[in-house]
């Protein structure tokens, strides 16, 4: 297995494991906010990727890592430091790419959604952890976490994710590598759905131990 920075050529891997994560079922969670189809949401991304001013968050390549074997994308996933340069990274994105009406479906949508950035700000984050359903049982995503987990270890004492309330077995996996939970916070309103879920835990690794 090998450990390495994403390319260009890992684009297409990068979207389709985001959109598995973010799937809900029939839509994803882009396509429900952006209020577009599977395909435009699809092109988005690709765009994001694709944008060479686009740097730390977790639409840009810099951010990825990539477990590789046999040659193949296995794995993936971002670290990225959810400081003042990335919110404004971030925020800049969606008003270059998306056109008038998915942007202002964007923002009516965001207005509506809970507030949860004091929950994530000055972190260090993991986000989208993936591994491909040929390559699962391999040991994929223990690598891909040890190893950003030293990464994050040379500049922060402390490593961040977050996690669906619905899906629990998450908890026992990150558990294994001593990431506790913190605190939860709504993502979601009933009456208005974005996400598959209406909570959110975040997790916490000390990086001194």
């Amino acid at each position: 297995m090998i450990i390495r920075k994403a390319t260009r050529a890992d684009i297409p891997f990068l979207i389709n494991g985001i959109l598995s994560i973010e799937n809900t079922g029939n839509s994803n969670t882009f396509s429900n906010i952006f209020e577009t189809d599977n395909q435009t949401t699809y092109n988005y991304l690709e765009q994001f990727f694709l944008d060479e001013e686009n740097f730390d968050t977790e639409f840009s390549l810099n951010t990825y890592t990539i477990a590789e074997i046999d040659n193949e994308p296995a794995g993936m996933c971002a670290l990225i430091f959810t400081d003042s340069n990335y919110y404004q990274n971030k925020g800049e994105l969606f008003p270059i790419h998306l056109k008038t009406e998915h942007l202002n479906s964007f923002i009516k949508n965001a207005k509506i959604l809970p507030d949860i950035r004091s929950f994530q700000e000055n972190k260090k984050f993991l986000e989208y952890l993936f591994v491909d359903d040929r390559f699962r049982g391999k040991g994929v995503a223990d690598e891909i976490i040890n190893h950003l987990a030293a990464e994050a270890k040379k500049t922060d004492n402390k490593l961040y994710l977050d996690v669906l309330e619905s899906s629990p077995f998450l908890f026992k996996f990150y558990a294994k590598f001593n990431f506790e939970p913190t605190e939860t916070f709504n993502i979601d309103t009933p009456e208005n759905k974005i996400y598959p879920c209406i909570q959110k835990t975040l997790l916490c690794k000390n990086l001194e131990n």
